[in-house]
């Protein structure tokens, strides 16, 4: 299965659209929120950190440790 995504703006970058196998899927109206296993919120320097005890992601600006690598991946 791919998964391809649509990208808008030069600024506050957001994705507009997904296709996940043959369905369509407009993100424009969704938010992260949405999704059951997420207590998010906007936070200046926050990332999406997983909690065990609440097996939940939720926003944290101090990831917890300074040996922490991130990995973007490859695009």
């Amino acid at each position: 299965m791919a998964i391809k995504g649509q990208l808008r703006g030069t600024g506050n970058i957001k994705v507009a659209t997904m296709k996940v196998g043959a369905t369509d899927v407009n993100l424009s109206t969704k938010s992260i929120q949405e999704l059951s296993d997420v207590n998010a919120t906007e936070t200046d320097g926050g990332v999406l950190k997983y909690n065990a005890s609440t097996d939940k992601w939720v926003t944290e600006t101090n990831i917890g440790s300074v040996v922490t690598s991130i990995d973007g991946g490859t695009f």
